[in-house]
């Protein structure tokens, strides 16, 4: 390998594992939770030329899977710019219920921008970038957060359909609001997993999720188990 490709590897490897740095250095006041997570989702073209619409709906489980802990709705639009990057609007409806208090509904405008590198070594990388804007009816601010993804995907020569997956998520909450958001880092989203390819329009995926949220008391980790089944309809 060419000390060119060193460099991207680590510029590529540079990115998840300084965002795996944050439950490496969980305090020892950090709350710990197992969690199931399900994603399914649904995407195909539209009428007009190089316009694609998406939806997604995600329940989520916490205390071991054994209480109910959020739903979401996530529809959106695409533009696809070039054979290896689009551009995203989209819409989210959370419902949260957290404990022991009443149930919170969350509206969220977003933006982004995907890209898919050029596979190295039969790896393929996608980046991801995404803007939120969050409205809570519990508060009257509007929140902004940056969400930052870089995913790796490598698919086993003995079985192309199966491919071992690494991904990082890091969320930058970029103001402070009436409703608890606070600026800075918010959490970190590390998973290592498996994607197979059911046939050429449907795939799973799953894998171990590592979440770790800044909060302002004791800071959270939660273990998830994240299933994900995804149809294109191309």
């Amino acid at each position: 390998m060419s000390i060119k490709m060193n460099k991207k590897w680590l510029l590529i490897s540079f990115f998840p594992a300084l965002a795996g740095i944050f439950p490496l250095v969980a305090s020892a006041d950090t709350e710990e939770d197992g969690r199931l997570w399900l994603n399914f989702s649904a995407q195909g073209d539209t009428p007009v030329e190089r316009w694609r619409w998406y939806a997604e709906i995600q329940p989520r489980w916490r205390e071991e899977g054994e209480q109910f802990d959020q739903l979401i709705i996530r529809p959106a639009v695409n533009y696809k710019l070039t054979d290896a990057s689009s551009i995203w609007l989209g819409y989210a409806h959370v419902t949260s219920h957290p404990v022991n208090r009443a149930t919170v509904d969350e509206n969220r405008l977003w933006q982004q921008y995907i890209y898919n590198f050029s596979p190295i070594n039969g790896v393929a990388i996608t980046s991801r970038t995404r803007l939120e804007q969050r409205w809570l009816e519990n508060g009257e601010d509007t929140g902004y957060r940056l969400r930052q993804t870089l995913r790796l995907a490598r698919p086993f020569d003995s079985a192309p359909s199966l491919s071992a997956v690494v991904s990082d998520e890091i969320f930058i909450n970029l103001n402070s609001t009436d409703w608890g958001a606070r600026s800075g880092f918010d959490q970190n989203r590390l998973f290592a997993g498996f994607s197979y390819a059911i046939t050429g329009k449907t795939k799973v995926e799953m894998g171990y999720l590592n979440q770790y949220v800044r909060t302002s008391t004791n800071d959270r980790m939660n273990h998830v188990l994240s299933t994900s089944f995804s149809i294109n309809f191309k």
